[in-house]
Order: C-alpha cells, then sequence, then structure tokens
C-alpha cells in the first residue's frame, strides 16, 4: 500500500485469502468457530437453542484517513438526531411523522432536555459503508439509526480479538510495516458516556444495572459478558429485569444494593407493557427523572420516518448548511407511509400511495420501530400484487411503517463452512457505526440475504485499524 492511499484496496485480503490452501483456511475458520464459542459469541434462536454466530476471519481494515472521517460524519448525524428531540416537542408537523403514543408521551414528559452536555445515548447508525475502494466517502447512504438496545457492544470488540489471535500473521504478510489494532472498544465508549452522565448529575460510577426484560430468552446475549468486563475493569454491574429494580428513599436499588445508572435494552414499549400487565415501575420512572437512564427516552425517536425530517426540504431550515449537505449526500429518501401529498427524491408534490405502488422496484417498506429485519419488503424481490398487499396491510396494521429508496448493498467475499467443507462466497454486507457523545466504533455484518442482520442468520465482520 502506498504511504500517501487513504484507503486499502479490498484486493489485498483477497488475494491473500484466495491463494490459502484449503486445509490451512479450513484450520482458521474452525479456530475461529472454536475462540467464538469459549468466548460466549452465541444467538438463542426462537425455541432457545444457542448457535454460535458466525465470524467472518477476513475483517475490513480501515485508514486513520477513514476513521477521521466516518467519525466526523457519525457525529454530525447523531446531532441532528438530537436536535429532533425540541422539534418533537415545538412542532405539530414533527409529531405526524415521529408518532408516539399517550402511553409513550406520558413517559417522555418524565425526561429533561438538556442542549449541553452528554448526549445520555449509545447508538449505532447502520448504513452501506464499505472501505476497500475509491468511492468508499463518496457512495455510502447511511440506513436508519438504531440508539436503544443496540446489538455488537460485546461482540464487535471481542469479534476482532478473536480475528486477530487467528489471522494475526496473515495480516503481518498481507501489510508489511505496518501496524493493526482493533477499532475503537464499544464497551470503552459505553464506559465513557456513562462516565460523562455521572459528572452532568453530580455521583459517583460505582456501581450500575444493566437491565432487560427477562421475558424475552432469545436473541442476542451481551448483557452476561459486558456485566463480566466492566466487572474486570473495576465497576460494580449486575443484570436485572426493570420490574426487579427497587425504589427506597429516592435511591434506586438493584439485587438489594443501590445503582448510579441504569444501561438500558429495553424499549420504552416493553415499559408501557410491563405496567399494563400490574408492575408498576416507580424505580424506572425515578431513572428517567433523574437522569439516569441511558439511552435516554430522548432517543425513542430513532424511529425510521427521523430521516423523513432530514430529507424533507420543509424542515432544512433547523438544520446547518453542513447537516444539509450530508443529508443530501448520504441520507436515503424514507417518508412515513401514509394517504398523503409528499416530495419525492427530486423534490417533485406526489400522491405518496400511486407512487409507492408504481416504483416498486426501486422502494423498500419498513416497519417504523421494530428492529432485526423485521417486516422489511424489498420492492425489486417482491411481485407487483405481493407488494400491493403489503403497502395495504401496511397502512392496515397497528404499526407504523416508512417507504425508503432502495440501498445499494455492497457485496463482499466471505469464508464460511458449507457441508463441513471451507468455502468462500459472495455475501451481503453493512456496516453499523456505534456512537456516543465521545466517540465512534465501527462493526460489520454480512448475510447471503438482502436483509442483513444477526437475528436472520447473518454473521460479524471485525472491523481492524490500519496505523
Amino acid at each position: 500500500m502506498r504511504q500517501s492511499q487513504d484507503f486499502i484496496p479490498d484486493a489485498v485480503l483477497d488475494t491473500l485469502f484466495k491463494r490459502l490452501p484449503q486445509a490451512v483456511l479450513e484450520d482458521r475458520l474452525q479456530a475461529a468457530q472454536a475462540l467464538a464459542r469459549i468466548r460466549g459469541f452465541r444467538y438463542l434462536d426462537d425455541r432457545g437453542r444457542a448457535r454460535t454466530i458466525d465470524l467472518s476471519i477476513r475483517p475490513w481494515l480501515l485508514t486513520s484517513t477513514q476513521l477521521r472521517f466516518f467519525s466526523d460524519a457519525i457525529r454530525l448525524l447523531a446531532g441532528a438526531l438530537h436536535q429532533v428531540a425540541a422539534l418533537y416537542r415545538a412542532r405539530a408537523d414533527v409529531r405526524s411523522i415521529l408518532r408516539v403514543s399517550e402511553e409513550q408521551a406520558e413517559w417522555l414528559k418524565l425526561q429533561p432536555i438538556s442542549s449541553d452536555g452528554p448526549l445520555g445515548v449509545m447508538g449505532r447508525m447502520d448504513s452501506t459503508a464499505s472501505f476497500g475502494h475509491s468511492g468508499w466517502q463518496r457512495d455510502f447512504r447511511m440506513l436508519e439509526p438504531n440508539a436503544v438496545g443496540v446489538g455488537g457492544v460485546h461482540y464487535a470488540p471481542v469479534g476482532c480479538r478473536i480475528v486477530l489471535d487467528v489471522v494475526d500473521d496473515l495480516l503481518r504478510r498481507a501489510l508489511p510495516g505496518l501496524r493493526v489494532a482493533p477499532t475503537a472498544d464499544p464497551r470503552q465508549m459505553l464506559l465513557g458516556e456513562l462516565t460523562l452522565v455521572a459528572r452532568k448529575i453530580g455521583t459517583p460510577l460505582r456501581r450500575i444495572a444493566l437491565i432487560e426484560n427477562t421475558d424475552y430468552t432469545t436473541g442476542t446475549d451481551e448483557f452476561g459478558g459486558l456485566a463480566r468486563y466492566f466487572q474486570d475493569i473495576g465497576l460494580d454491574a449486575v443484570v436485572a429485569d426493570p420490574r426487579a429494580l427497587q425504589l427506597r428513599n429516592g435511591r434506586i436499588l438493584a439485587q438489594g444494593k443501590p445503582i448510579d445508572l441504569l444501561y438500558r435494552d429495553s424499549e420504552l414499549g416493553e415499559f408501557i407493557e410491563m405496567e399494563q400487565k400490574g408492575k408498576r415501575l416507580k424505580a424506572a420512572r425515578a431513572a428517567v427523572r433523574q437522569g439516569r437512564l441511558v439511552s435516554s427516552l430522548i432517543w425513542e425517536l430513532d424511529q425510521k420516518s427521523a430521516w423523513e425530517i432530514f430529507t424533507d426540504e420543509r424542515f432544512a431550515r433547523f438544520f446547518s448548511p453542513m447537516h444539509r449537505r450530508f443529508f443530501r449526500s448520504h441520507l436515503l429518501w424514507t417518508r412515513l407511509l401514509s394517504d398523503r401529498q409528499v416530495t419525492d427524491s427530486r423534490g417533485r408534490s406526489v400522491d405518496l400511495l400511486p407512487f409507492v405502488r408504481k416504483n416498486r422496484a426501486k422502494l423498500v417498506i419498513k416497519p417504523n420501530s421494530l428492529f432485526g429485519g423485521e417486516g422489511v419488503v424489498i420492492g425489486c424481490e417482491t411481485a407487483q400484487r405481493v407488494w400491493e398487499r403489503e403497502i395495504d396491510q401496511a397502512l392496515r396494521g397497528k404499526e407504523d411503517y416508512v417507504v425508503q429508496e432502495l440501498a445499494r448493498i455492497s457485496r463482499e467475499s466471505i469464508a464460511h463452512f458449507d457441508g463441513g467443507r471451507a468455502v468462500v462466497h459472495p455475501r451481503s454486507t453493512v456496516s453499523g457505526f456505534f456512537f456516543t457523545s465521545g466517540g465512534v466504533g465501527l462493526v460489520g455484518r454480512f448475510s447471503g440475504r438482502t436483509v442483513v442482520n444477526v437475528s436472520q442468520g447473518g454473521g460479524l465482520i471485525p472491523a481492524l485499524w490500519v496505523r
């Protein structure tokens, strides 16, 4: 690689892995799988059975230039998303796009909003960014925001460590004279955010609760690993169900011990459902009022329809010229799906439903607030009659949907086992940028399907920094 080059061509690692003898490739894959099992790299399916999450032993390689660029870009977008909370409270037209129930609105009123200090978030922005080509800075598009209960905070750094353990010698061979290290550790980013929030509210950071809904026994399994990590570095951490928290003399307790801050996997909808079933969450409500909950409730407005706020000229005046340039270049045109007039990606006024029916091959329909790839319908992979049926069902259902411009997803060569034999096949890939007040991290995901998600059977790609 030339010293002046701001990216590392995909061919550097593609050539290396293609030349590996079959036995060596299988040996490295088996070693990575064994370490993944040992280090808790697992997903629980709908029947509660654990599977080891697939891990690409061919990592992404990013230069310092790329890391700086994406750090600036994601911070810019996170700042815009943070502004949405104030717009939501002030403007009815924003509330018509970012919809919340009466119960959610009642909880949101508990949350103090401040324009200064930490963002109070551990989030992830998903995108199409890929890094081994000359268009890396120009071609990426941001898919959607996720600011509550994001996956990969534990898996991403563990995956980096596994790949360095398994293929570090190959990386040194491919990149002579250069040093390779993990990108930013999202566990450290989370710790940094908790420290900032604790400082803002004037409390020491001695003990935290990682809260999750124990009714759900499937999906990613990260909180145990996160708790052990924090305990190993000297911060007392417990995993608790929101219903198990107690409130005593204004103090929040978990397992009988005072808690300074709460980091949540649970979404607000889960809190509401628990209360509707008869469990008053006094301690969780107190945590919101006292500013002790991360991610704070303002990040419940991380709906996919937030992209409509950013891509509709009606709202452009609320954002800086730098924001608007980024929105035009890197955000996908998105509209909340309903029977109304909107502007298309060229700024022309259109009737949305006829427009969506006519332009099936260029569009995607997604649930506005669900995650894990659930309910996503890709127009170009769907027959017209099925597409129209999906539109009608989306309009009748309880869940809001958005329609979004179809993104071009990268395809990369990923080694995996197929019938006991190591093979290298093209896989769809997406990138997820972790963000807090003070940092940006990265994890990649891959899948044989167009919808790329671990819950849909996908795997993870470690992101490494070439120093």
